[in-house]
């Protein structure tokens, strides 16, 4: 995977060989349709010392290649799939 920060925002394209490859448990390497190049949106930080019910404000950004991204912290050990479902599908509500 190859990152670039380019107008503010993060682009990522895949390493050349591995592009349209994925592999899945019990399946092993698949074939897949796959974009050459993608905005990064969000980060999910999949082993978060600082992940918490009710989580601090700060904790809500990282810095990648100079550029400040979404962040979810998923607590080591949990299934990161609801917190990113339930991000993409809620709101945040007001203080």
């Amino acid at each position: 995977m190859h990152l670039e920060a380019a107008h503010g925002r993060v682009l990522v394209r895949p390493a050349g060989t591995l592009g349209g490859l994925i592999e899945i448990r019990g399946l092993g390497i698949r074939r897949l349709a796959f974009e050459s190049v993608a905005v990064v949106g969000l980060v999910i930080d999949l082993a978060a010392a600082d992940a918490a019910r009710l989580p601090e404000p700060e904790s809500a950004a990282a810095e990648v290649a100079g550029v400040t991204l979404p962040r979810l912290a998923a607590a080591p050990g949990t299934d990161p799939v609801p917190l990113v479902i339930a991000a993409v599908r809620t709101q945040v509500s007001p203080n």
